[in-house]
């Protein structure tokens, strides 16, 4: 059940959904300063629960979530040796695989209640904030999405070839770890040629031109903020009051 990988737009209604796109990146980069500042139980727990909160209200199967997660279980077993090679307490290294999870998850909740479409917008309209010596951010924003675009399009073709190999008789479900990876890395050479391909009709697509003036968003209110966006960005706005004035 937890096998099988969904990272694609989910077409949900939901309050998350309806939040402006360029609210969850702001809201995603305040999360990731809170857990860059001094550490604090409350803040802590106030920061992961907001996260939790964000999932709970993106009307997604939880099962959705967790497959993430639970792909990312040998990379998180590593980063506890890694950690506690370096001399961590275990409480220490608890406290940043959780920061970590909870980032993956707010990254994917994004995926989930954002189109395509969307990010590109809301990353140019985020980066445009700070244009202030008159560079060309849009390009800037494009090449980001370009990049996140090429490692879905990877992910899935690496998927199809592996689903290929196992239709042939080469079984990856049922290996051992060490195989999975060597069987990854034979593919490599093939999956990023046909990922190539891939980006290269991408190009010729219109419905990929992700930063296109013309492009109307699904939900008319998205580009248009109202209570749930003001809500949102009060709750992660409220996370640095309280640091200044309770930690800092």
């Amino acid at each position: 059940m937890l096998n099988n990988l969904d990272y694609t737009y989910n077409d949900e209604d939901s309050i998350i959904h309806r939040i402006n796109p360029l609210l969850k990146f702001i809201g995603l980069f305040i999360y990731i300063l809170v857990c860059l500042f001094k550490y604090d139980n409350v803040l802590f727990i106030l920061n992961i629960s907001l996260v939790f909160m964000l999932i709970l209200l993106s009307n997604i199967s939880i099962i959705k979530y967790l497959k993430v997660v639970w792909k990312l279980k040998y990379l998180i077993i590593v980063l506890y040796f890694m950690l506690y090679h370096y001399g961590l307490e275990i409480i220490d290294i608890n406290i940043i695989v959780f920061k970590l999870i909870f980032l993956i998850l707010y990254i994917v909740m994004i995926i989930y209640t954002t189109t395509k479409e969307d990010i590109g917008k809301g990353l140019a309209k985020g980066l445009n904030i700070f244009n202030i010596i008159g560079i060309n951010l849009k390009k800037i924003s494009s090449f980001i999405t370009n990049i996140i675009t090429f490692i879905v399009s990877y992910i899935d073709t690496m998927k199809e070839v592996i689903n290929s190999g196992e239709n042939k008789g080469i079984m990856y479900s049922h290996s051992n770890i060490l195989n999975k990876i060597k069987l990854v890395f034979i593919n490599l050479k093939r999956v990023y040629k046909d990922c190539k391909n891939k980006m290269r009709l991408r190009k010729s697509d219109m419905k990929y031109k992700l930063y296109d003036g013309n492009i109307i968003s699904k939900y008319k209110y998205r580009t248009k903020l109202v209570i749930f966006d003001y809500a949102y960005i009060l709750l992660n706005i409220s996370l640095i009051i309280y640091y200044v004035l309770k930690v800092r």
